[in-house]
């Protein structure tokens, strides 16, 4: 019977170590460890879909190899969180190395064709270091996948999805990812490869 007495205190003693997290703390997402021989043989650059970027080319992830990289997936009718996105990751481009690119991959490929990326690219002044791209849905799913972003429809014109920057090295491994308001933690990753 004493043991019973217990189970209260041990089940406030765990819900307060749960909840001792606050959400305005910044704080990586993911860590990524030292990258080890097996670490630098994977890369989202291997993934072999095809892409359409903003000026209607037809590309590959693999295009993108030889320099280091700053990736979110957005989508361009969001009006709540992917124009943060787009402004955390301005503010890290006004203060990255000049070799470094930003890349905005649409999580609605069913509304984002090149002409609407054209368009957004427009509307949110983005330098020719930028490049947007739209895909199949599988294509989406399998770079999501990857990157670890979780997403899914509320409706026909609005997705919920994770509000994170990724930083990739010149080979298109994960180095870095953080929420998008931590965009310190990206530029200092970002800065570690180009150094």
């Amino acid at each position: 019977m004493r043991s019973l007495n217990i189970l209260p205190a041990l089940a406030a003693a765990l819900l307060a170590a749960a909840c001792g997290t606050r959400r305005d703390e910044a704080r990586p997402i993911v860590s990524a460890p030292s990258p080890t021989a097996s670490d630098a043989a994977y890369s989202v650059y291997d993934l072999g879909s095809r892409w359409r970027d903003q000026t209607g080319n037809e590309v590959t992830l693999a295009s993108l190899r030889g320099t280091p990289r700053v990736v979110a997936m957005i989508y361009t009718h969001c009006s709540a969180t992917c124009p943060m996105i787009v402004d955390a990751m301005k503010r890290l481009e006004a203060r990255a190395p000049g070799d470094a690119g930003f890349v905005l991959v649409s999580l609605d490929p069913d509304r984002d064709s090149a002409d609407r990326l054209a368009a957004y690219a427009r509307e949110h002044g983005l330098s020719a270091r930028w490049t947007l791209l739209t895909g199949t849905d599988d294509a989406v799913r399998d770079l999501a996948a990857a990157l670890g972003t979780k997403y899914r429809r509320l409706s026909a014109t609005e997705l919920a999805h994770t509000n994170t920057i990724t930083v990739l090295d010149a080979s298109g491994s994960v180095v870095a990812q953080q929420p998008s308001w931590d965009a310190d933690g990206s530029l200092a990753a970002l800065r570690s490869l180009t150094h």
